[in-house]
């Protein structure tokens, strides 16, 4: 909890831009908050996960068909969950082919939920919106394997600037909903298209890579199909999504 909670005082409860903050970064101290909350838990899951032989939930896409509107709630952080999850659930299906298969990425010893884009919310204080929202799903189409990842928490007025060492390309966008940073970046054969919205109350990323690995620190991810599953012309109207807003 200390990790997640000093990465977002750091960088939202003081008002300053969240320069150089990344997904990497945050997702590192929310899942090492999470795998002390299973550890006690895990060698029972271990049995589990062995007799299915993958813990994740194997689900074909399929095409968005009309339904009703996503949750508009907010005053709990459930029900912040349950209106994200639904948004953002939503403008990814819609991006990706009718046979691809989705499957959620989940840290050893974590159960994944129904949904796979069900987001989880890793409290940094009590109010609803104080807390970070992120996800991460394998998806498997014709082409191969690769990743979708979400987060979003508090505060805007920012964006991890250019300069990354691994940036194939960068550049900076303003549009209505806030600046926009979009990247492409090369690690080995791992490529990652990211974009990250300054909001006026939220920071908010997308981004997709060639692996379906979860990306975890230190880690070195297999190249799993030519290209990442979504261009970064996806990843940017994912992150333009409306009422993707805390």
């Amino acid at each position: 909890m200390d990790d997640v909670r000093s990465l977002l005082t750091a960088y939202v409860t003081e008002a300053e831009p969240p320069i150089g903050l990344s997904g990497d970064a945050v997702l590192a101290a929310a899942r090492r908050v999470r795998r002390q909350r299973v550890l006690t838990a895990a060698a029972a899951v271990c049995v589990v996960v062995l007799a299915l032989g993958l813990a994740v939930v194997v689900l074909p896409h399929r095409t968005p068909v009309a339904g009703p509107a996503c949750p508009g709630a907010t005053d709990t952080r459930a029900a912040l969950v349950d209106r994200l999850s639904c948004l953002v659930g939503r403008a990814v299906r819609a991006l990706l082919p009718p046979e691809a298969q989705i499957s959620r990425l989940t840290i050893p010893g974590e159960t994944p939920p129904a949904d796979p884009f069900r987001l989880i919310a890793d409290p940094a204080g009590k109010a609803p919106r104080d807390a970070l929202f992120h996800m991460g799903v394998r998806v498997t189409d014709a082409r191969g394997t690769g990743s979708v990842y979400f987060l979003i928490l508090p505060g805007g007025a920012g964006g991890p600037p250019c300069g990354d060492p691994e940036e194939l390309t960068c550049r900076t966008e303003t549009t209505p909903r806030g600046l926009l940073w979009l990247a492409t970046l090369r690690s080995g054969d791992v490529v990652t298209n990211r974009v990250g919205l300054a909001a006026p109350d939220a920071h908010v990323q997308f981004w997709s890579v060639n692996s379906g690995v979860l990306q975890q620190t230190g880690v070195r991810l297999p190249k799993q199909r030519p290209e990442p599953t979504l261009t970064l012309d996806q990843v940017r109207q994912l992150a333009l999504t409306p009422g993707l807003d805390l």
